[in-house]
């Protein structure tokens, strides 16, 4: 009776032993394991696409809309206001854009190149032309769903690839390729809007000097924003505006001829906004008010 006492005495004081063990096998491993996590998370924190900080970005945006800006100043009373009031109606068949201003007409017209840009380029999963933008986009969801930070360096690692990516590369081709389809489009729709002059100024000038040169300038400005936003600790993105709706928000917005209050009738630029108070984005978006 004795020795089975003393022998289930040993046999609990043996598991006892292997318990402690096995509890300290696991502590050290999950010392390892955060170990390497971090400095994983180190390594990819170090990556960015480019150089810039929200600074530099902040810089870069309003070197586009100036741009865009200036583009449109070159073509000032080229347009016909019917032809370019028919291709604004069918633009935006809901914004009520009859009795237009001289003016008006301008700033549609640069409406017009913003939305492209926001649409194509900055509205992006991750770039323009990348057969990962789908997938990429719904694995960041299902991060983000998830509560997870890896979603900022899955970003940020991935657009560090694009942003190396040589000129001999698939993914750079297909980027090019896409570019110029943004090229076209916007180009085709201002000459639209400034008939016939854009067109036949073209036709009749050197290569640099044309519209469609200035166009391209543009789309690489955007392009160069666009990877330099993906490689950000902050997820820069718009803001979306109800034109004929809301109303001015002098935190989010300015407007042209510099009122302060009044329904938004355009929105020639959506706000841009990222992160927190602290770490925040913010490039204001340009309206017209009634």
């Amino acid at each position: 009776m004795q020795q089975e006492v003393m022998a289930e005495a040993e046999r609990k004081q043996s598991l006892a032993f292997q318990l402690e063990e096995a509890k300290r096998q696991v502590q050290t491993q999950e010392q390892e394991y955060a170990q390497i996590e971090h400095k994983f998370f180190d390594h990819t924190r170090a990556i960015r696409a480019t150089d810039d900080d929200l600074s530099t970005i902040r810089d870069s945006f309003k070197l586009l809309k100036y741009s865009i800006a200036r583009l449109i100043m070159t073509l000032n009373k080229k347009a016909d206001k019917e032809t370019a009031t028919d291709k604004f109606a069918h633009k935006w068949p809901k914004l009520n854009v009859k009795d237009l201003e001289p003016s008006h007409i301008n700033l549609l017209a640069e409406k017009l190149v913003h939305e492209h840009l926001v649409q194509q380029i900055f509205r992006s999963p991750l770039y323009p032309g990348l057969s990962i933008n789908d997938a990429y986009d719904s694995v960041s969801k299902w991060l983000i769903a998830h509560e997870s930070e890896f979603t900022v360096r899955l970003r940020q690692q991935l657009a560090s690839i694009v942003a190396k990516s040589g000129k001999d590369t698939e993914l750079y081709k297909a980027a090019q390729a896409e570019k110029k389809k943004i090229i076209d489009l916007i180009y085709n729709d201002l000459a639209d809007v400034y008939e016939p002059f854009l067109r036949e100024n073209d036709a009749n000038v050197d290569e640099e000097k044309r519209y469609y040169a200035k166009v391209t300038d543009i789309v690489d400005k955007a392009m160069k924003l666009a990877i330099a936003m993906r490689g950000q600790e902050v997820d820069i993105s718009t803001l979306d505006t109800k034109e004929g709706e809301e109303m001015f928000d002098e935190e989010t917005m300015t407007e042209v001829k510099g009122k302060t209050s009044g329904v938004v009738r355009f929105c020639i630029c959506p706000p841009f906004v990222g992160g927190d108070g602290e770490h925040g984005f913010l490039e204001k978006g340009k309206v017209v008010i009634t």
